[in-house]
């Protein structure tokens, strides 16, 4: 090769130079296409082709139909900026006020108020918070009816029991025991809600026997010792005690023990009536 012919090394201009990268197109600066070079070499793309391809994929997890739908994965459990963001684009209000949570018929809405910040906090969109609020609501309805149900029917067994404990002087110990409630509720200031609170404390038969206990004190404005019946009714302990007192009272056995029939059969029939009252289940029709 004659020196007047030259070459590309040599500074030959007439020589033909090399071409460039496909990444780099001709006129790209050096520090763009040493980027592209590094990228083209870490994703091992040999040609147009593959960084074609390798777009193609990108865009189907972020095309164009998902633009402003994308969410960026929080860094760990312990972003919380990062979680916000998420619970953010998701649909979370703005603020905890901003929850429409259903209140049941007669709530004074307390509970939801008190709901709402913990909600919030929590990342619940408003879809999410009102469908939680209606199952609790639901939820609560249900066991409240199911503790009314309950005591309703443990009532009902306390009350028929105290009817059996009483037996013939069932009826005037309630009665008394009404008055009882109508006087001193009102005088003390119990309302409904406290006195059904008291019985749901207390239990059915503790609380009629408390207010009989009461009433019986101040039968007809009277003090009457809780053991002197009214109206002649006493309950089985009571005519138990009676008939126990009646064997040593000389003036009931003189009547008792009597030849003249007239006179035995009055004691006698007294007897009966204490025996009907002091065991009433014997003589159930």
């Amino acid at each position: 090769m004659s020196d007047d012919q030259g070459s590309a090394q040599a500074g030959n201009p007439t020589a033909q130079a090399a071409a460039p990268a496909w990444y780099a197109p001709e006129g790209l600066d050096p520090n763009t296409a040493g980027q592209l070079g590094d990228l083209v070499k870490a994703k091992g793309w040999k040609g147009p082709a593959d960084a074609l391809l390798s777009y193609q994929n990108l865009e189907k997890v972020f095309g164009a139909d998902k633009a402003g739908r994308t969410i960026l994965a929080p860094k760990s459990d312990d972003d919380a900026d990062g979680w916000s963001a998420v619970y953010n684009r998701l649909g979370r209000p703005e603020s905890p006020d901003k929850y429409e949570l259903p209140v049941p018929e007669g709530d004074d809405g307390s509970f939801a108020q008190a709901a709402a910040p913990v909600l919030h906090e929590l990342g619940l969109t408003n879809k999410q918070a009102k469908g939680l609020a209606e199952w609790w609501n639901k939820a609560s309805a249900q066991r409240i009816e199911m503790e009314q149900e309950g005591f309703s029917a443990k009532s009902e067994v306390e009350y028929k029991e105290l009817q059996r404990e009483w037996g013939s002087a069932a009826a005037q110990n309630e009665e008394l025991a009404k008055r009882a409630v109508l006087k001193f509720s009102k005088e003390a200031g119990i309302d409904e809600a406290t006195f059904d609170a008291m019985e749901r404390a207390m239990g059915t038969g503790k609380l009629m026997k408390l207010f009989h206990a009461i009433g019986s004190q101040f039968a007809e404005s009277d003090f009457i010792a809780s053991d002197a019946p009214a109206a002649g009714a006493m309950s089985p302990q009571q005519a138990k005690n009676k008939i126990a007192g009646m064997f040593s009272d000389q003036e009931f056995m003189s009547r008792y023990m009597n030849p003249d029939e007239r006179v035995r059969q009055g004691a006698i029939e007294e007897m009966m009536r204490l025996n009907r009252m002091a065991n009433p289940d014997s003589f159930e029709e």
